[in-house]
């Protein structure tokens, strides 16, 4: 059996920033290396040994393509390549035989702003996920200890990273030693316990990058054997030694690192700690050129504050501004050709290493997490005797990764007594299985009428090996409850589950009269429970039958004293399915949600009414490019008998005959058609930022018969909307027929 293990090799001693400051680093002892630069034959025979070593600065190294294309141009052979952070990255994909071409179309295609965020379309998330957004609360993030708030290792787990990493390099995947590799490959993280530069030669490749990538505070920390390690430019951000080590006689290192900015006594604390981590990077970086002799060649692309680090989006910028370095280092370089019939015969041996889509032959589950093993392996499906499906795999790692409770889903290919296989990984989040849930609602008018409830509550996820979850949720403010739930999969792939659910809460109901004036206002409190069993159809919907019971009273607050104190209960049996497949269930741009409920409420079930209600609501949503349209339709009716205040139907507000206050129309039945479109004007915060306008058309009636779309109203609206972390924010501008308008602010409340 390959075990994959890796090796490090210790370069510095860098015990606190002082000293780091103060005292040269120490160097890698050759005679500890492994001289993979001279391991192979070369042509022509003799001829010194050549390392490439990319230096690490985000962004800035997409102008490392550059300097390869120059290389590639004038034939220079590379013997092994050494990489730190985004450095590493380029190199990777150099070693593992990748063109220039296919790098540079690699690097430009990607996403990094898709990249650099964990979070999953909303389409792939779990369903009972999905259902949460009822409730308009976080998703689960930070944790909750006895020893208070417990908040992960960075701000992404690497989830995305890791997968594209896995993916593209599968053609040496299954390689145990970079040695191995069409061209000999290191890759340099720094240890956060020692401040040690770790080298990475064996192992997963895709691992491997990311440790290197490891940005502090932005990825947790990766092991790597023994050591903790986080990205490498704080240790050897041009790792000049390690190519040495790896025997190369000449070296070519390139230099993309971001200069030291200048500090005053002004600067906020973020400029000042990043000028910290600045420290670390320039003062290695020096040391490690100092080291260059006249036979290497630096090329030092001359970015300057053209593109930042994080400047992902200027990737053409960069690459041209590694034309400009690699062209002023040409007369350098071109010492270091070769004749054309020896680059021919090295460019072969290199692409001679990578292989096929091996063949799987075995699975196995590497699982960190407390949900049993049967039911992780129920969601995935890797067929043994056949080719390994890259892109099916990672679409079925994202749906165990939809259930949101687990920091990463990945997979690696490994070779264990001859035989090809996928190693899947799945790791809980650290903070887990107590998650803080928070959430805010508002609405309002500007005409005096303002909303607020605020919510807050603890998730508990899994509560057992098979993913139940409990959940208690407080909401304060206009709307005041306490909420407990219970949610239990059933069977080995959890496609059934059953859910209970009790809950106490008080409320307003407003009365409007025909001119659109407040009447009175009722309080309502109530307090009821239920269950329900169900079956979903992975993530794309779900049938459910369930039962509830509630009792309550109804007291009016303002208006007519002389209307009693009324009591009322509840009981009623319903069926409901859904089809569920938006992108946003606050800002929909692209797909298509459909939920339909029948109920029935009986004296024989505890209610003190006879009633049935008939709802179903449509939403198909169509995205090209930075626009899109939404089409809707909303049908409720009452279908038999007359449904009690607190069950009627309510409109008013966005998206529910926008031109109307929020609960002025009631009725027994409604009807609404709608018709929207948005622009995304940009992100702010990593959210979509919207501009967009609405055609509502629609009405409320007492009366069934009466109902049709010939005694309609139609109403309009024009809004700006951004979907924040404190939940979807909505401020707009709605009228009716007939010239009534309002101003309206909504925060977590669904299209």
């Amino acid at each position: 059996m390959i075990r994959r293990r890796v090796r490090v090799r210790v370069l510095a001693s860098l015990t606190t920033l002082a000293a780091l400051l103060a005292v040269p680093m120490a160097r890698v002892h050759a005679e500890e290396a492994t001289l993979s630069c001279r391991a192979r034959p070369v042509q022509p025979e003799n001829r010194p040994r050549i390392g490439l070593v990319l230096g690490g600065g985000g962004a800035r190294g997409i102008a490392h393509i550059a300097v390869l294309r120059k290389l590639e141009q004038l034939h220079i052979p590379v013997d092994c390549v050494a990489g730190t952070s985004m450095g590493a990255l380029v190199g990777a994909l150099y070693a593992s035989g990748k063109s220039v071409d296919e790098i540079q179309s690699f690097v430009l295609a990607i996403d990094w702003d898709r990249l650099f965020n964990d979070s999953l379309d909303r389409r792939e998330r779990s369903y009972r996920r999905k259902t949460d957004d009822a409730l308009v609360v976080s998703a689960p993030g930070v944790g909750v200890s006895s020893k208070g708030l417990v908040i992960a290792g960075g701000l992404l787990a690497g989830e995305r990273i890791l997968l594209l990493f896995e993916k593209t390099i599968e053609s040496v995947a299954t390689i145990e030693h970079f040695d191995d590799l069409p061209i000999p490959y290191r890759a340099v993280a720094a240890d956060i316990n020692t401040g040690e530069a770790v080298v990475i030669d064996r192992g997963d490749l895709a691992l491997a990058m990311r440790a290197s990538m490891s940005i502090p505070g932005v990825f947790p920390p990766v092991r790597i054997g023994d050591h903790v390690v986080v990205d490498g430019g704080v240790a050897r951000n041009v790792p000049v030694d390690v190519a040495r080590a790896m025997g190369a006689d000449i070296i070519i290192a390139v230099d993309v690192g971001t200069p030291l900015a200048t500090v005053t006594p002004q600067s906020n604390v973020l400029e000042i700690t990043g000028q910290v981590t600045g420290l670390l990077t320039v003062r290695n970086t020096r040391e490690q050129l100092a080291t260059l002799t006249s036979r290497d060649v630096l090329v030092s692309p001359p970015l300057g504050d053209r593109v930042a680090t994080a400047s992902f989006a200027k990737g053409p910028e960069a690459l041209a501004i590694g034309k400009e370095g690699a062209d002023a280092a040409t007369d350098a370089l071109s010492r270091l050709s070769i004749d054309e019939a020896d680059y021919a015969q090295n460019v072969a041996t290199r692409h001679g290493r990578q292989t096929p889509a091996p063949v799987v032959q075995f699975v196995r589950l590497d699982n960190h997490s407390r949900y049993r093993d049967s039911m992780i392996l129920a969601r995935i499906d890797i067929p043994v005797g056949k080719p390994f499906d890259a892109a099916r795999v990672e679409d079925q790692l994202y749906r165990v990764y939809g259930l949101t409770t687990l920091s990463l889903v990945t997979y690696e290919l490994v070779k264990e007594n001859g035989q090809d296989g996928v190693i899947v990984h799945v790791n809980e989040k650290l903070q887990g299985p107590n998650y803080l849930e928070a959430g805010l609602s508002t609405s309002g008018d500007f005409n005096g009428r303002f909303d607020l409830s605020m919510r807050l509550g603890i998730l508990r996820s899994p509560v057992n090996d098979s993913g139940g979850e409990v959940r208690v949720l407080a909401s304060l403010g206009d709307e005041t409850g306490l909420l407990t739930e219970y949610y239990q999969p059933l069977g080995v792939a959890g496609k059934y589950f059953f859910a209970g659910r009790a809950d106490v809460r008080s409320y307003q109901i407003d009365s409007f009269d025909s001119r659109g004036d407040r009447t009175a206002e009722y309080n309502v409190r109530q307090g009821g429970a239920g269950f329900g069993f169900g079956r979903e159809f992975g993530n794309y919907g779900a049938v459910t039958v369930g039962y509830r019971r509630d009792t309550g009273t109804v007291k009016i607050q303002i208006g007519d004293p002389a209307i009693p104190r009324t009591h009322f209960e509840g009981g009623q049996v319903y069926v409901e399915g859904t089809l569920d497949r938006l992108d946003s269930s606050y800002f929909p741009r692209d797909g298509y949600l459909a939920r339909t409920r029948y109920t029935w409420s009986r004296g024989s079930l505890g209610a003190d009414t006879k009633f049935d209600q008939l709802d179903f609501d449509a939403i198909d949503a169509y995205q090209f490019g930075k626009h899109s349209v939404q089409v809707g339709l909303r049908y409720h009716v009452t279908t038999s008998g007359v449904a009690p205040l607190q069950s009627i139907y309510r409109l008013g507000g966005f998206s529910r005959l926008v031109g109307f206050e929020s609960n002025q129309l009631t009725g027994q039945d409604y009807g609404v058609a709608l018709l929207g479109y948005s622009y995304r004007i940009g992100r702010v915060l990593n959210q979509d930022a919207l501009v967009g306008t609405t055609l509502e058309y629609g009405n409320a009636w007492v009366d069934r018969s009466r109902m049709s779309w010939g005694n309609s109203l139609l109403n309009g609206s024009i809004y700006v909307g951004l979907n924040s972390w404190i939940g979807p924010i909505l401020l707009g501008v709605g009228a009716r027929q007939g010239g009534d308008y309002n101003i309206f602010l909504e925060v977590g409340h669904r299209f």
